[in-house]
């Protein structure tokens, strides 16, 4: 009798047990945590990368990293480089992808989303009346380094900092792709 009790007392357990853990859900939202920068496009609650087909780039929203292609590699950082300052990422258009490492599928994303080259009909978060993005609306990510100077005097150690875009550090060949 003692055996039949134990047993039912584990089946039970082990029952709500597998029942509880069913019932998990997982919701990511990055609106009012930072993330979202204030020239992302509204209409979001959560993003993992935005693609801008006018630029062929992604954009990490959780690191708020950069990643494009240089010298045959996807490389990730802070800023874009000097190449991309006449860019206004307001007026860009951006993609929301949601998948792990996007620039692996670089040429489905190219191809898929070249229509939206040059469209301009996104509204970007810094004008949305969404009460929802308000902690977003001050999230203003440069995405050129404007201070030359203290970035030269800097650069071993932003090189340093900088990954490419499996997460390991780039080797010097990177980084001399990376400034040319």
């Amino acid at each position: 009798m003692k055996k039949l009790i134990l047993i039912l007392a584990i089946l039970t357990t082990s029952g709500l047990y597998n029942l509880s853990t069913a019932q998990n859900i997982n919701v990511n939202i990055n609106i009012n945590v930072n993330k979202q920068p204030a020239w992302g496009p509204e209409g979001y609650d959560y993003v993992g990368y935005y693609y801008f087909p006018d630029l062929d780039i992604y954009f990490d929203v959780d690191n708020s990293l950069f990643y494009y292609s240089s010298g045959g590699k996807w490389v990730s950082n802070k800023y874009l480089p000097d190449k991309y300052r006449k860019y206004d990422l307001y007026n860009l258009y951006k993609v929301v992808i949601n998948d792990s490492q996007p620039w692996i599928q670089n040429k489905k994303h190219k191809k898929e989303y070249s229509n939206y080259k040059g469209d301009k009909t996104q509204n970007p978060i810094r004008y949305s009346t969404d009460t929802k993005y308000n902690t977003s609306k001050s999230n203003t990510n440069v995405w050129v380094d404007t201070n030359k100077d203290k970035n030269k005097n800097n650069n071993s150690q932003e090189s340093s900092n900088q990954k490419n875009a499996n997460g390991q550090k780039p080797s010097q060949s990177d980084n001399k792709n990376k400034n040319r």
